[in-house]
């Protein structure tokens, strides 16, 4: 009783009225079943199918989810669809995947700063798909193994570039070359396993007692099988002395040694007269020949043989053997040595010969201007500054006409510079004769005597007006005389170009201007200081030509080439392109002998890579894990890029301020703190905003009183200290940049076989930028995508609680979760980021690489579809709601009223799931007919007979959709689906329309194009009544009438529950009064609550009345309700239990209409 002690005003609430009862939902439905991803064994509220995809994925392709005993597990998505489709508004789906279904993962990597000697090389042959183990053969041959280890600890390596580039772990390293190198390509293709014979160049003096040494009658071009030769031993040629008739035979020029030279058999010999013959070669030249070039008889090479351990393909440079020794090992440049040469498949028609070159790096003094592709062929030239001589002095004053042995490139105006009687002399072109013989040039001053004959004539160098960029195509002369398109001109000491064209009208002497290059400069040169010289190119023929083994990419500083004999420091090489853009180059330094090795992996390579892909040491950085288990996650790919705007962006560097004392920090002071936190990584720019590549600097406080960046050690460095001093004294301030990165996570749709072209489309992208690698950042990776977490943990890596409502991790990521792969101890270091690669397309615009998910060597994503199988679905209960399984997992929701799992229909599952209901009590099944093609009227009434209930109805037969993964748009099949999912949205659809009291039958069923069977009114005469019981799902197509559900009933021998809509209009009031009478418990057991029960529960029933749910044409004939001492005895009341007593009369279908009729006269009575 309320307490009334003090004088005042009391306001109190009573109860007035009635507390009136809500009817419970009665279409919200749980499905169990097998989804693409999603949360695992939680209920999940989807409201419509988007948001069914979004959360569990699409549909599922039946090939990839059949059990090992030949059962689908792929129809839970088209359940949920035809739900939508026919009218469902609410479902929870719980997901089901076997214990050992695995996540999808891959690691990124970076370049550790750590590692001062990080191995860096490029493959020497290509690497083939599925090769590079133990296992898998042939193993990986890269040009420098060195700086790799094959463990313990094993190095990662990343092989290739781009989308395509694949991490693998190095299990060992070979310690023996397997390579010998040709000095010209192969011409044919040879077998594994094909036996080569390697010996030294020995002349046949056997057969060719005279001289075995012949010449060239006339020239032979590149490509051509025929020459014509002479010598004194004509006669003993023509008959071919050599193995099978054919004579070996050395080409090379007059004065060109063996190095240089080129081997072929001759097969057969015409005799021409005059000791010439014409000998037909089994392979083309490879060069032109003039005549006078040398071809010399040899005999057949002896001395090591072996057999090629892979195929050899025409155009290769590089053959690959057994065993590398004896003749076989190569020489180590520049060194010439005895030349050696090698036969492959002799005595065979593809027999070829060549000489074994030598494999070699040639640095560059300059950059490669462009792209150089494998194969490329290079020829010593000299290249001399374009001075001249005289030929003939004037034997008289004036001195003012010399003849010279060269005048081209000579203009009027040009000085000239003469050495006269041992002093220099310099004097202008007045004219110049080109027709005399010797040319002649007349100069404006005459001399003070005659230069001496052969004396050089200099001509002085031209020097830029203004400074020429890396990358500048134009370059300012103070003086343009003598130039024109196509000359050759010396840059500096090493950049050798040639001139596109003289840019603008010639002016009068020195003629000052531009000059257009045919290739942008690939170094810097400074105004004033630099001289630009014409120069003399040679080529010579004494040399052996050199090929590109393999390709190079714009900006390399060093050329792989096939045989490096005698090239040396300060030698120019001239380049012809493929399409025909000649470059010089000269050496930095002598060629560079290379040794190849092999390399294990620790798993088969997934991709092809070309030779000259990089192959590069680097360490693991950050795990990527698809944040649900399954095959799905093999579909996710990730891309790195930097963040070319920072967090922090040129702010400006006022002072730099070294460590004040031991144990103390170095600092910054800056314009501006924005964006600076601890964890920053800090890069210095110059004035300009330019890099300095200066060591990066990581904040570890900030003190924003004083605009102060303190950084971890070893922090501010000598070169920091210099390079701020020296902007200081030029009146600027340096500027830093912070460096971030961003994670882009793309899902690819499913492959599609009729479509192949949409493979690589993405159906989301997910893009996370301005990310750090150092925990105490805001942007820490781990805490913006969402950290990884072991299963049956309730916390995340992170040490942050799992979400209650999906048991997964916190974060923004619908796909992924990551995890830092550093030690504890080594997260705050400076990480950059995952290294950003790219692909090149074929427009030439660059975008992030992608990289998928799941490829060896990480965990491929797996639903362990082999282990599916009944249990699996029915799941466990447990004490614990979070941690009950399948079906039971259904048992945490109180407003679930339908249930079912779609296309599963063993006996023991649907059983489990009629079990499920009656124990919840106000719950209804459906349960699917067998699937085709045991669907026949014998199967399903077998199938029917296992099952005796009033919770569940049987449906059948099975539906038919457009196949959704065709393999073929010409031949678009059907496929079957389990009439479930689209009966509950009919449930749903006539709930919501009409009311649960309305059967739902003669219904159309939305959303399908057929039937798996068709069943005729006598087939469903056998199966609708008691004992069957059994809804038929019927055509009406030829009465206009669709597709419709044409049955009712529950599978029960109980006939007051045969029809569905009188068992689920029990549940619906069961479950309404069970809800809205919990008020009562506790109320004093006495009359008052008695009449209070009593008009809740008539004020409910007599509004289902009123909906036509209950018979009568009164309340009274719909039900009763008695809640009196007529229901409770004393020792009821004196027991606390309150009786209620309820009849209620539930409306039946009209299944059976009939109408009868018959004849009448007009005056008949009734």
């Amino acid at each position: 009783m309320p307490e009334y002690l003090a004088p005042g005003v009391y306001v109190e609430e009573i109860q007035t009225g009635n507390k009136p009862i809500e009817g419970v939902s009665t279409s919200t439905t749980g499905l169990v079943g097998v989804t693409e991803r999603g949360p695992v064994n939680v209920p999940q509220l989807v409201t419509s199918y988007g948001e069914y995809q979004r959360m569990f994925g699409g549909r599922l392709p039946i090939d990839e989810f059949i059990d090992g005993s030949g059962h689908a597990h792929c129809y839970l998505s088209h359940a949920v669809e035809g739900f939508f489709i026919n009218g469902g508004k609410r479902a929870y789906v719980t997901r089901v995947l076997p214990d050992i279904a695995t996540n999808a993962n891959r690691d990124l990597f970076f370049a550790d700063p750590a590692v001062t000697t990080p191995g860096a090389t490029v493959l020497l042959r290509p690497a083939q798909q599925a090769t590079g183990t133990a296992v898998n053969r042939p193993l990986l041959y890269v040009l420098d193994p060195s700086n790799f280890s094959g463990g313990p600890p094993s190095d990662w390596i990343r092989i290739g570039d781009g989308s395509r580039a694949e991490y693998r772990q190095v299990t060992s390293i070979g310690s023996t070359v397997q390579h010998v190198t040709l000095n010209f390509p192969l011409h044919f293709s040879h077998q594994s396993g094909a036996a080569i014979d390697a010996g030294p160049v020995v002349q046949d003096t056997t057969n060719y007692t005279t001289n075995p040494v012949f010449t060239f009658v006339s020239q032979s071009n590149a490509g051509g099988t025929e020459i014509t030769v002479s010598g004194p031993d004509s006669a003993v040629l023509l008959g071919l002395p050599g193995p099978g008739g054919s004579q070996l035979l050395e080409i090379r020029d007059a004065g060109a040694t063996s190095d240089a030279a080129e081997y072929a058999f001759a097969t057969a010999a015409e005799d021409l007269g005059s000791n010439q013959v014409r000998l037909t070669l089994s392979t083309s030249l490879r060069r032109s020949y003039a005549g006078g070039t040398q071809a010399a008889a040899l005999e057949i090479p002896t001395g090591t043989s072996t057999n090629l351990s892979l195929a050899g393909n025409g155009g290769e440079f590089i053959v690959y053997v057994d065993t590398v020794s004896g003749n076989f090992v190569e020489a180590t440049p520049p060194t010439a040595t005895t030349p050696r040469i090698l036969i492959v498949d002799a005595g065979n028609t593809e027999q070829e010969v060549h000489g074994i070159g030598v494999l070699a790096a040639l640095p560059l003094t300059v950059p490669t201007y462009a792209a150089y592709p494998a194969g490329t062929v290079g020829r010593l030239v000299t290249s001399v500054d374009d001075d001249r001589t005289v030929v003939a002095p004037l034997a008289v004053a004036p001195f003012v006409t010399i003849t010279l042995n060269d005048v081209s490139g000579l203009a009027i105006g040009m000085t000239l510079g003469f050495t006269v009687a041992g002093s220099p002399e310099t004097a202008l072109v007045d004219s110049i004769d080109a027709t005399a013989v010797p040319p002649t040039v007349t100069l404006r001053t005459g001399l003070s005597g005659a230069p001496a004959a052969t004396s050089a004539v200099a001509i002085p160098p031209k020097t830029l007006t203004t400074d020429a960029a890396v990358g500048a195509l134009s370059i300012a002369l103070d003086d343009r005389l003598g130039l024109s398109a196509g000359d050759v001109i010396r840059i500096g000491t090493d950049e050798i170009a040639i001139v596109r064209v003289v840019t603008g009208e010639r002016g009068a002497p020195p003629d000052a201007g531009a000059v257009l290059l045919e290739q942008p400069l690939r170094q810097a040169h400074a105004a004033s200081v630099t001289e630009v010289r014409r120069q003399i190119i040679t080529g010579t023929t004494t040399r052996q030509p050199v090929y590109l083994v393999l390709g190079a990419q714009a900006g390399a500083e060093a050329l792989l080439i096939n045989d490096g004999t005698s090239y040396a420091t300060n030698e120019v090489v001239e380049f012809t392109l493929p399409d025909g853009t000649t470059v010089f180059h000269r050496f930095a330094a002598n060629a560079v002998a290379t040794a190849p090795l092999e390399i294990e992996l620790n798993a088969a390579l997934t991709y092809g890579h070309d030779a000259g892909q990089p192959v590069l040491e680097r360490q693991r950085l950050l795990e990527v894990r698809a944040l649900d288990a399954g095959a799905w996650g093999n579909r996710v790919m990730v891309g790195c890029r930097d963040e070319a705007q920072g967090l922090v962006s040129n702010a400006q560097v006022l002072a730099a301020n070294p460590p004040p004392g031991p144990g103390m920090f170095s600092s910054l002071q800056l314009s501006s703190l924005t964006g600076v936190e601890p964890g920053t990584i800090l890069e210095v720019l110059d004035p300009d905003g330019e890099a300095l590549n200066l060591p990066f600097l990581k904040v570890r406080r900030v003190d924003r009183s004083n605009r102060l960046a303190l950084f971890d050690p070893p922090g501010l460095q000598a070169a920091h200290m210099t390079a701020h001093n020296n902007a200081q004294m030029s009146g600027q301030n340096l500027r830093v940049r912070s460096r971030e990165f961003s994670l882009v996570v793309m899902l690819r749709q499913r492959p599609d076989p009729a479509v192949p072209t949409r493979n690589d489309t993405l159906l989301d992208q997910e893009l996370f930028r301005h990310l750090s690698m150092d925990p105490r950042h805001s942007r820490y990776v781990m805490r913006i995508v969402g950290a990884t977490w072991t299963l049956g943990n309730v916390t995340d890596d992170l040490g942050i609680p799992l979400r209650r409502w999906d048991l997964r991790s916190e974060g923004p990521s619908a796909y992924v979760r990551v995890n830092d792969l550093g030690a504890p101890a080594d997260r705050e270091a400076i990480r950059l980021g995952p290294e950003a690669l790219v692909d090149v397309m074929p427009s030439g615009l660059t975008r992030i690489a992608r990289h998928p998910l799941g490829e060896l060597p990480f965990t491929t994503g797996d639903d362990a579809v082999a282990l599916m199988n009944d249990p699996m679905y029915v799941g466990a209960d447990n004490s614990e709601p979070t941690l009950r399984t399948g079906l039971y997992t259904l048992k945490n929701l109180q407003n679930v009223s339908l249930v079912a799992i779609p296309g599963q229909t063993g006996a023991a599952l649907q059983q489990a799931v009629v079990d499920h209901c009656e124990e919840m009590r106000y719950r209804f099944a459906v349960l699917d007919g067998p699937a085709p093609e045991n669907d026949t009227l014998t199967d399903v009434q077998i199938h029917r007979q296992q099952y005796d209930t009033k919770y569940a109805a049987l449906y059948h037969p099975w539906l038919m959709i457009p196949d959704p993964f065709p393999s073929s748009l010409a031949t678009l099949r059907q496929f079957p689906i389990p009439p479930s999912g689209h009966m509950l949205g009919i449930y749903a659809r006539v709930d919501n329309e009409r009311g649960v009291h309305k059967a739902p039958a003669n219904e159309v069923v939305r959303g399908i194009t057929g039937l798996t069977r068709y069943f005729t009114k006598g087939e469903q005469d056998i199966l609708n009544p008691y004992p069957q019981n059994i809804n038929v799902i019927r055509d009406f197509r030829p009465s206009n009438r669709a597709l419709r559900v044409w049955g009712a009933r529950c599978i029960t021998s109980d006939n007051d529950y045969k029809y569905v809509n009188v068992r689920r209009l029990l549940i619906f009031l069961e479950d309404s009064i069970d809800r809205g009478l919990q008020w009562v418990v506790f109320e004093p057991n006495a009359e008052e609550l008695w009449a209070r029960v009593r008009r809740a529960v008539t004020n409910f029933l007599t509004t289902v009345w009123r909906n036509g749910a209950l018979e009568g044409t009164t309340p009274a004939e719909g039900f009763f309700v008695k809640c009196d001492r007529t229901t409770m005895t004393r020792d009821d009341i004196d027991n606390g239990r309150l009786i209620c007593m309820i009849g209620v009369a539930p409306v039946k279908p009209a299944e059976f209409v009939i109408i009868r009729i018959g004849l009448w006269t007009a005056d008949a009575e009734i």
